[in-house]
């Protein structure tokens, strides 16, 4: 019955966890929302999400009152940046884990869902990668603290039998995105894209439904447990299309600069090391993770999560792409190019 499906969703009010959120609603589950204290909860209260205050950085026990009673918990909450000092995101990623596993200890879980990442895999090329592909530590502060997340979560599975399965999406977009495309965005408002290999490379894109999708197959395919899926809308784009996409529904001049790759790897670990002598507070222009995100082949094999978790991805990335920029133009001004004063 759909009265004892009861949700318990971590970073409810970021891009996945609303979207799986206004999903799981639909679908007829309870949703038990957890929510930082400096966030907004109203849109989901008003689709009838019970929302919590709280942290996963919370050891106190209090995540296990949230919880209890739950038949499903998706931890979506993660911090995403490529400049934050490595022990906070550890205390976030890896510490918000752990509290969230102990809080579950000895509860009857239906399933217990992580979202992970293909940065697991590392920064270098990727050419049709699956979930064979080796674990790659890169130095990288995500990177670490998304393999340490996994190794945790397995060893915590082989030792309670807790039905876990794992998604690892590429780079998730949507609407009420706040990370991947608005930053595209700023980068061509500001003049700062610069392509590599004259933006021809291939990469792979998670439209947010299509993640939500595999969530909620991952919810109830038995068939999942125990597993972890690479999640993609299952075909590439360029980086000149989805650009030249952006530009053209935003209204950006399209980027003429473009670096041999070659160059540009070259140049990443100058950059590091000009940054942490001069001690600056903001990314460097060039660093790993923009030369990955920028300049590697991120190409991926979904037969497994085809196969074993029936999932087939339902929006393909460019007419995806085009509907999140339109939305942009209507609710993000500040990513709005500056309107052009007519002389008479």
């Amino acid at each position: 019955m759909a009265e004892d499906r009861i949700a318990y969703v971590t970073g409810a009010t970021g891009l996945l966890g609303s979207h799986l959120s206004e999903r799981l609603l639909k679908e007829g589950y309870r949703v038990r929302a957890l929510v930082l204290e400096s966030d907004d909860p109203s849109r989901l209260e008003q689709l009838g999400a019970e929302c919590i205050r709280g942290d996963v950085t919370d050891s106190s026990g209090r995540l296990g009152e949230g919880i209890r009673g739950a038949t499903h918990v998706f931890h979506c909450a993660a911090w995403v940046d490529d400049w934050a000092p490595r022990e906070k995101m550890v205390q976030v990623n890896v510490g918000g884990l752990r509290n969230l596993l102990e809080a579950v200890q000895g509860m009857k879980l239906r399933r217990f869902i992580f979202i992970g990442s293909i940065m697991v895999y590392g920064d270098g090329d990727l050419v049709n990668a699956n979930e064979s592909s080796r674990f790659v530590r890169t130095g990288d502060n995500y990177n670490h603290t998304k393999i340490e997340c996994e190794r945790l979560l397995w060893e915590f599975v082989r030792r309670t039998q807790l039905p876990v399965v794992v998604l690892r999406p590429s780079y998730i977009y949507g609407e009420r995105d706040n990370q991947f495309l608005p930053r595209v965005c700023r980068a061509l408002l500001s003049r700062e894209w610069i392509y590599v290999n004259r933006g021809r490379i291939p990469f792979a894109l998670s439209d947010v439904r299509n993640v939500v999708d595999a969530c909620m197959l991952a919810a109830t395919r038995e068939e999942a447990v125990g597993e972890g899926f690479i999640i993609t809308d299952g075909e590439p784009v360029t980086r000149r299309e989805l650009v030249e996409l952006v530009c053209e529904e935003m209204g950006y001049k399209r980027p003429l600069v473009s670096l041999p790759r070659g160059l540009g790897i070259t140049m990443c670990p100058f950059a590091v090391g000009l940054a942490k002598f001069m001690n600056w507070k903001r990314p460097y222009l060039v660093n790993r993770f923009l030369c990955h995100f920028a300049g590697s082949y991120l190409t991926f094999d979904i037969s497994k999560a085809r196969r074993l978790l029936g999932y087939e991805p339902r929006y393909s990335p460019r007419e995806s792409l085009r509907e999140v920029a339109r939305w942009f133009q209507k609710n993000r001004p500040d990513l709005l190019p500056p309107k052009r004063e007519h002389s008479t």
